[in-house]
């Protein structure tokens, strides 16, 4: 039934800019074949320029990741959303600044925050986000790691997609790594679970490597293995120097 849901608001939403592209690529293929062809590096630096914005945002993401508060991030959001016309705008701004505030171990800002929206009054989509946020919250400030595994596999229920949808493989991954890390500490892991918050140290997206090198630092704390606790710790000093909500736990 989520998954429903979810299809329907992300077909409302994709629909009109698979019309348009549609259009764009026909119009595309009929000047070729007029022997336009000067339309072909014109797609080209369009679709350079849409990847270099996608890029620079994500390296600016990641530098503002390393700034002595939370701030940074805040008045980033508050830029990249501001002006920004998409459905649930709101949900989207609200999730993101209290995400960050969460990262920085400022949870009573955090709740503050995901506070503004009343969340069952949205799609099954953005109430995944807010129980994403709840599962995060039991991991970093309560060490709760059993309440919030069960809080990650709901908000992974509510965030059901088909991955088709561009940027829903991306999306599922980071339900799927938060989801991972409960399992992991609260001792219900087995070995595929580990290989994948591992794979994410090596190959994921700066936000998902730190979440997967706290978990991770956490399982060795446990198991007593200081040094590649260490390793891990490195990892987060590296990207998120300043996150006090990503501190070590209590062994």
């Amino acid at each position: 039934m989520k998954n429903n849901q979810n299809t329907v608001f992300l077909l409302k939403l994709w629909i009109p800019t698979i019309i348009l592209g549609s259009i764009l690529l026909y119009g595309l293929f009929a000047m070729i074949q007029r022997g336009n062809y000067i339309i072909i590096p014109v797609m080209a630096i369009a679709g350079i320029m849409i990847w270099r914005t996608y890029t620079s945002t994500t390296a600016e993401f990641n530098k503002l990741l390393k700034s002595s508060s939370p701030q940074p991030l805040i008045d980033f959001y508050d830029k990249k959303f501001g002006k920004a016309k998409i459905p649930h705008k709101d949900a989207h701004l609200v999730f993101s600044k209290a995400f960050a505030y969460t990262l920085y171990g400022y949870f009573d800002s955090a709740k503050a925050e995901a506070g503004k929206i009343q969340w069952d009054q949205k799609p099954p989509f953005f109430q995944a986000q807010h129980t994403y946020l709840l599962a995060l919250w039991a991991y970093l400030e309560n060490h709760d790691f059993q309440h919030g595994a069960n809080l990650a596999k709901e908000a992974r229920r509510l965030a059901d997609i088909s991955k088709s949808f561009p940027g829903a493989k991306a999306s599922l991954n980071a339900y799927d790594t938060v989801m991972d890390i409960g399992e992991l500490l609260s001792g219900n892991s087995n070995p595929s679970t580990f290989a994948r918050l591992e794979s994410k140290i090596k190959d994921a997206p700066i936000i998902m490597k730190v979440l997967a090198a706290w978990g991770l630092e956490g399982f060795y704390i446990q198991s007593s293995q200081a040094e590649q606790a260490r390793k891990m710790r490195e990892i987060l000093t590296n990207f998120a120097p300043y996150c006090k909500g990503l501190s070590s736990i209590r062994n």
